[in-house]
């Protein structure tokens, strides 16, 4: 007997998984955003950000779904334009059979997402005590925004800059240091994370490390004497990648589908890595 093709629908399912709708911030634009929940998926492609250039490496590559984190579509449209994003993606992604699904926020926050991904990718020679969520989810108390990590042992603050630049390939990080004590008690927070602040300074963590945050909000972590390192947004969100493809083709290997999964090499990242002289 003939196995039934995988469809979006499909894809969505394993999706809600991993990263659970429930688990979004209100108002976050998540799910399916461009394309029909029946087409079927022989490929996917994941990325950080859909971009007209991601959508010409996905019609290329022949992925038939692409499956970001940033929102597409955020803000409500109040014109389609074909000559200007997002029109020019959506049109691009329609014309080409492309379907757009988003998992942002729930991302974020579920086990084995972002937050999760990031402790990961810098504990390197860490000797972890526990980990807990920062801002845990009412009803679902394990997932929450950001992490609280408790060393068994103190580091130095110039330790944890330059483990955070060499793990997640950051070249301009900002740093704000507060004091040069033994650092053992550490918030963590993909992206940009401006409330986390004052829970981390709550929970007693002595230093943030995070994608980036505004400038009154490492204003107020100063004089909490809470020291940041903000090593970039697309940084420290871009390392969930890898995690989501292997839960992805986890859990569709498990239902019998025999499609390939790829993550992006289009650099999405807006600023210049050089720096000008």
């Amino acid at each position: 007997m003939k196995m039934a093709k995988t469809k979006v629908k499909d894809v969505i399912s394993v999706m809600e998984k991993i990263a659970p709708s429930c688990l979004a911030m209100e108002d976050d634009k998540i799910g399916l955003q461009v394309g029909g929940e029946d087409i079927n998926v022989d490929a996917i492609l994941i990325c950080l950000d859909v971009t007209e250039d991601v959508l010409d490496e996905a019609k290329e590559k022949g992925t038939d779904l692409i499956i970001a984190h940033h929102p597409l579509i955020y803000q409500p449209l109040q014109e389609l334009i074909f000559s200007k994003p997002p029109g020019s993606v959506i049109q691009k992604a329609v014309s080409s059979n492309i379907s757009i699904y988003i998992a942002h926020t729930n991302l974020d926050v579920a086990s084995g997402g972002v937050n999760d991904a990031l402790i990961e990718t810098l504990r390197q020679d860490w000797k972890i005590k526990k980990i807990e969520p920062l801002l845990p989810i009412k009803d679902k108390p394990e997932c929450g925004l950001g992490k609280l990590v408790l060393l068994e042992e103190g580091k130095d603050f110039n330790e944890f800059v330059l483990t955070t630049k060499n793990k997640l390939c950051a070249q301009n990080v900002r740093v704000t240091k507060v004091k040069n004590t033994k650092i053992d008690t550490i918030a963590l927070c993909g992206g940009s994370c401006r409330e986390v602040v004052y829970p981390a300074w709550q929970k007693k963590a002595e230093l943030l490390i995070t994608g980036e945050l505004p400038y009154h909000s490492l204003l107020e972590a100063k004089s909490l004497g809470l020291s940041v390192i903000e090593a970039g947004h697309y940084e420290t969100e871009v390392i969930v990648l890898p995690f989501l493809k292997e839960m992805l083709e986890k859990e569709l290997k498990e239902k019998g589908w025999e499609g390939k999964i790829l993550i992006s090499k289009i650099c999405t990242k807006p600023y210049l890595t050089e720096n000008l002289i």
